[in-house]
């Protein structure tokens, strides 16, 4: 077997399988659907991790390696948020109060975790050399994550009713990433040096903004195409009045259907 179907085997149809898999356990009503989506995904999952073994060879391989490192981490700090936006005051899906504290810990910790990545000696490498998506990933990260709780705790200040609490820890999440973001381009790493920290973070505040222009670009789009077409169509034809045989039918059905409760 070639390289190539190699890879396509052993890294691109576990990839695939987790989506499928989601979508699956998503869409099934049957416990067993569910089950059966979550088993894909957790199959694909595992196939993916294991590819620096399945198919060292492959540049793919790095993804795969890169997943392994990132998901204790990342699912930290996903509870964490999750709790700390469902500990306040929401209308549904209440968590207690008690909660919050376990979600401002899981998230810090997630994020010591990723700092202990950059800075610490388990920064993930492979056959030697730092994980080339490693050094996309960190940056765009640590930037997405300011930018996300920044903007999550403006929203919970402006819309949100009686979350203050919420707001302000979601402010020191930002400003403690944001502090980061500035010793990171300042003080090398384990492996990774300041400079090259900065050329990624500059590559990765160059991708988030592009992202933002286009999605904003596609809606702002999409919102003349239906304002065009909007516009375009005809006014709407008057509806005549009902006739005194409509009235007289529609007043026959309805002291029909009235008082069912008593004639019983």
């Amino acid at each position: 077997m070639d390289a190539m179907a190699e890879a396509a085997v052993w890294f691109w149809l576990p990839a695939v399988l987790m989506p499928l898999g989601l979508w699956i356990s998503l869409s099934s009503k049957e416990a067993m659907g569910r089950a059966l989506g979550r088993c894909l995904v957790l199959l694909g999952f595992v196939g993916v991790v294991l590819t620096p073994w399945t198919v060292p060879s492959s540049p793919s391989s790095e993804a795969g390696h890169l997943l392994g490192f990132i998901v204790g981490p990342s699912a930290l700090l996903l509870v964490g948020l999750y709790l700390i936006a469902f500990s306040g005051n929401v209308p549904v899906g209440r968590l207690p109060k008690s909660d919050r504290r376990l979600g401002v810990g899981a998230t810090m910790i997630g994020v010591v975790w990723f700092t202990g990545m950059h800075w610490g000696d388990f920064t993930p490498t492979l056959n030697g050399e730092v994980n080339r998506y490693w050094l996309v990933f960190l940056p765009t990260f640590l930037l997405l994550m300011t930018c996300l709780c920044s903007g999550a705790a403006l929203c919970l200040r402006v819309i949100g009713v009686q979350r203050s609490t919420e707001s302000n820890m979601l402010w020191f999440v930002s400003g403690f990433v944001f502090l980061l973001l500035v010793l990171g381009m300042t003080i090398d790493g384990h492996a990774v040096d300041s400079a090259s920290f900065r050329y990624h973070l500059w590559l990765a505040g160059s991708d988030l903004l592009g992202t933002a222009v286009g999605l904003s670009i596609s809606i702002l789009v999409f919102g003349l195409v239906i304002y065009w077409h909007e516009r375009g169509l005809p006014e709407p034809q008057s509806v005549k009045p009902p006739t005194d045989e409509e009235l007289n039918f529609v007043a026959n059905i309805v002291a029909a259907n009235l008082g069912g409760a008593e004639d019983e």
